[in-house]
């Protein structure tokens, strides 16, 4: 599989259908779409920009084609949560996902962000890889934000 050539684009409201896709198409593959993920996936402007948060995307620089999403969701001046992580399936395994997590760091970098979280599921293994290579490290006294059924770890990174 070759490494697509991409570029690392900010959400617009014509992207909000690539977000929710993107989302959906991981989160039905692996779990089921709670009600959690319905709100925020059909009106991500609402529930992650206009709070305070971003979406980055990955666009093949080659076809102008979305393939990865990646949310950051404020929760106070210093602290944001990465979130909202996908690729599409004919893209994984490409290296892309790692660039975008790199940008919505460096995004949280230039927000303030001290600390930098997520939440997800053991069971996705190369996500926990990625996610530890690049730093993030298990977080166990944790209380989840938002009550996901599919989440069974929290990991953290101090930026």
């Amino acid at each position: 599989m070759t490494k697509p050539t991409i570029d690392i684009i900010p959400f617009t409201p014509e992207l909000a259908e690539d977000f929710k896709v993107i989302n959906q198409a991981w989160i039905e593959k692996y779990f089921e779409v709670e009600e959690e993920d319905q709100r925020v996936l059909n009106d991500p402007k609402k529930y992650l920009i206009d709070t305070g948060g971003q979406i980055l995307f990955a666009q093949n620089t080659k076809n102008g084609q979305i393939i990865a999403a990646c949310a950051l969701k404020k929760w106070a001046d210093d602290e944001y949560e990465l979130s909202k992580m996908g690729v599409l399936e004919g893209s994984q395994g490409t290296g892309v996902g790692k660039q975008l997590a790199l940008a919505i760091i460096e995004e949280a970098k230039n927000r303030g962000c001290k600390r930098l979280f997520l939440e997800s599921n053991r069971k996705l293994k190369p996500a926990m890889k990625l996610y530890q290579s690049l730093g993030f490290k298990e977080f166990i006294n944790h209380e989840s934000r938002v009550d996901y059924h599919r989440c069974d770890i929290v990991m953290e990174m101090f930026l």
